[in-house]
């Protein structure tokens, strides 16, 4: 992509993340330098910084990245080799479908949840995410993974409609592999940057802001699996 290209198609946060990686893998940006920060970017590409600092979640979620308040966001050690494809076509097309009937229930449940939500509840949501970065720092994708299932029944459970958590469980547990076989290969580490949003959220009662969390951070999921492919 062109510096000075201004980004025209539909799905921006997408075209910025082909940016970034395009930066990464020419060596434009190499290990351990600071990036563009979030205005220059803007700037250049001629879109809004909150797609900018979307993208640039992404690649942090993915181990590309490393944000440093006060400082800016540097390219982490370890990231300039080129990502290969990760896992199959088919595999890909498969979790945007699921991640698709997922986004539809889930926004919702977070809404109706944030209207519902009890202390008790918060701090189960927070023990979780507690215990999710634990395994996390342990290198456990599979424990962090059963934590992440948790917490995202906990919301639908704590919505009051049964219907919405029936319909996770069922997914999880007829997906699990699928789900497992990405977030393994992607290495993918969740509850810095996409759980603790939702929480604040649902403690604050905003429905508006839960559902938008949420839709969120399992869209930044799909970007990311299409960013490997």
């Amino acid at each position: 992509m062109s510096e000075n290209l201004k980004i025209k198609k539909v799905n921006v946060t997408q075209q910025v993340a082909e940016y970034i990686h395009d930066r990464i893998e020419s060596g434009a940006w190499p290990e351990g330098s600071q990036i563009e920060s979030e205005l220059q970017m803007s700037q250049k590409l001629g879109v809004s910084r909150a797609s900018i600092r979307s993208a640039i979640r992404q690649f942090i979620a993915y181990g590309q990245l490393e944000s440093i308040q006060g400082k800016g966001t540097f390219v982490r050690a370890g990231s300039s080799p080129a990502m290969q494809a990760l896992f199959s076509s088919e595999d890909s097309a498969n979790i945007e479908k699921v991640m698709q009937f997922r986004t539809t229930i889930e926004r919702d449940a977070a809404f109706y949840a944030a209207e519902r939500a009890t202390q008790a509840d918060i701090l189960f949501l927070r023990q979780n995410l507690e215990r999710m970065k634990a395994a996390d720092q342990a290198m456990d994708l599979k424990l962090s993974w059963e934590y992440d299932m948790e917490f995202h029944k906990k919301v639908a459970e704590m919505s009051d409609n049964q219907f919405y958590l029936d319909s996770l469980d069922l997914l999880f547990r007829s997906t699990y592999n699928l789900h497992f076989k990405i977030i393994e290969r992607l290495d993918v580490r969740f509850a810095n940057y996409f759980h603790p949003a939702i929480v604040e959220a649902l403690d604050k009662h905003d429905g508006k802001k839960a559902s938008n969390c949420m839709m969120q951070h399992l869209q930044d999921f799909v970007e990311m699996v299409k960013l490997a492919k």
